[in-house]
């Protein structure tokens, strides 16, 4: 008799206008094993922050992979370590480099063609995904936004391109994707606009109900108090934008309107939308862009009232204000990635989490803000225990990755073959098991000084100071544990790639004044890493 009860994978709850997809149910389990190669797929969730981050607060330490300490503004994620790997030593470099060409590589194994939309750009890698894997699902990928359009660069503005080269637009209203996802399409749909899903759906779940199991009911009962929840969150951000008035003066403030409160719950509601698309198989490839690479979000709900990109120049916006300020932000999105991580963790699917089916992948593809740089990106992983990857680690490249190849790997365990695109070389190594990686540096003893006339010439490790007051300032520690400090120009600096050496030992050369008995290099030369 239970046979007559089976239902589709794909069945949905349905009310007037309304169409609502179902999670996986132990009601539909007989007809899905029936197929030996059906089981819950694998999605990829992405989180995007624009404007990279300081590399000091960033940058985590430790001795091996699974014995390291959290960064300050990776430390939200101290309480899901077990469900997270951080990946070090990944470099991107392809296509140029700037807040004005790197978003396009987050998802792309290559740079931006030019700074206008008007010139097609790579696919994409969650579009290939999407192309190849995702003609199963109602949307073949989700695409997430908080943020705006930077209009005199729209190209900052997309982390997703199609086959053809066009950006992928963004959806920033939890409103329309609720509709896109659950509301059904027919002359009563403006109707059922103004009605609870669940409201309307009520008759079809209680039917289904009686012909599940307990197990069934308790997920049902889960999945619906889920979708409520988002209704809810919606509903508070029509109240809130309802209770906004306009009160003209005669000398009105020409300045960009400040994120309102509403701006955190709206980021919630997004996030929980990408949740119920993964939970409901209603896509399996979603991305969520949190800030451009030129985005003028002012966070005041934290407290700050400079833009966010304004932040992300640091060194030449000298004072500690605004690396605090800057590294708030970081850490904001990074608590929301956890959010994230700790949602999907908390459903089951098929006797596991649905994180364990679930890549998420969170990061920037800019490392230092000021710098604009494209070496060893701030990037991190969660989940995705099914796909093959093994968290709770630190995984420390010895020697420099292709970032795309990263993505390569990622679409792999999508079943999507992406060689070929941009600047993959294979598929990165050490996301499925331990790599054993010696995660110091060997010093041959010969990181030495030697004084030539007005030039110092010298070999030794390259570390970032921590001081937020000299943000331009580095340190090469030589063999006898001393330190010899490099003091130049923002210029000169940045126009050496200071920041790809850092961790690194480099061979210097450059002008120097003495400081007590440190040496202290005012200009850099030449700059090359030591063989």
């Amino acid at each position: 008799m239970m046979k007559s009860y089976l239902i589709n994978r794909r069945q949905v709850l349905r009310g007037t206008g309304t169409a609502l997809a179902l999670p996986l149910l132990d009601i539909m389990a007989p007809a899905v094993q029936a197929k030996p190669q059906a089981k819950p797929p694998i999605r990829l969730g992405v989180l995007y922050k624009g404007n990279g981050v300081h590399p000091p607060s960033w940058d985590i330490s430790g001795t091996s992979e699974t014995d390291f300490e959290f960064s300050p503004l990776v430390k939200p994620l101290e309480t899901v370590k077990d469900d997270v790997l951080f990946l070090s030593n990944l470099d991107h470099t392809e296509g140029g480099w700037s807040h004005h060409s790197c978003a396009v590589a987050f998802l792309g194994a290559t740079g931006a063609n030019g700074r206008s939309l008007d010139r097609q750009q790579p696919e994409t890698i969650d579009q290939l995904i999407a192309r190849k894997a995702g003609k199963n699902t109602n949307l073949p990928s989700l695409e997430l936004t908080c943020d705006g359009i930077f209009l005199p660069e729209p190209v900052t503005s997309y982390i997703s391109y199609d086959q053809k080269g066009r950006a992928v637009p963004r959806e920033s209203d939890p409103q329309i994707v609720f509709d896109r996802m659950f509301r059904g399409i027919n002359k009563e749909g403006d109707r059922a606009r103004n009605l609870s899903i669940l409201d309307a759906v009520l008759e079809d779940a209680r039917d289904l109900k009686r012909k599940g199991s307990s197990d069934d009911v308790r997920k049902l009962e889960a999945y619906l108090e889920a979708v409520r929840r988002v209704e809810q969150q919606i509903r508070d951000l029509e109240e809130q934008s309802a209770d906004d008035t306009f009160a003209p003066t005669t000398k009105p403030k020409l300045q960009r309107p400040i994120v309102s409160e509403s701006f955190p719950t709206r980021v919630k509601a997004l996030l929980d939308m990408m949740v119920l698309a993964f939970w409901t198989d209603t896509t399996r490839m979603s991305s969520f862009l949190m800030a451009n690479s030129s985005s003028r979000i002012v966070f005041d709900f934290l407290g700050i009232n400079e833009e966010h990109h304004y932040l992300s120049h640091f060194v030449r916006n000298a004072g500690t204000k605004y690396i605090t300020h800057f590294n708030m932000i970081t850490q904001w999105h990074v608590e929301q990635f956890k959010y994230l991580t700790q949602r999907l963790s908390a459903i089951e699917e098929a006797g596991e989490r649905l994180l364990d089916n679930t890549m998420l992948l969170f990061g920037s593809s800019m490392k230092h803000g000021d710098y604009h740089s494209g070496r060893d990106l701030p990037v991190v992983l969660a989940g995705g225990k099914n796909a093959g990857i093994k968290t709770g680690r630190w995984l420390k490249y010895p020697d420099s990755q292709p970032y795309g190849n990263l993505l390569a790997g990622l679409a792999e365990r999508m079943g999507v073959d992406a060689s070929g695109l941009g600047s993959i070389t294979g598929t990165l190594e050490g996301l499925d098991r331990t790599m054993n990686y010696d995660f110091g540096v060997t010093d041959t003893g010969n990181w030495v000084v030697q004084v030539n006339g007005n030039k110092l010439e010298f070999s030794g490790l390259v570390r970032p100071t921590t001081d937020l007051e000299k943000t331009n300032v580095y340190y090469i520690r030589l063999s006898d544990g001393s330190d010899v400090k490099l003091d130049a120009s923002f210029g000169n600096l940045n126009g050496k790639r200071i920041d790809h050496y850092v961790g690194r030992v480099a061979r210097i050369t450059g002008p120097f004044r003495r400081d007590g008995s440190r040496y202290v290099v005012t200009n850099i030369d030449t700059i090359e890493q030591a063989k």
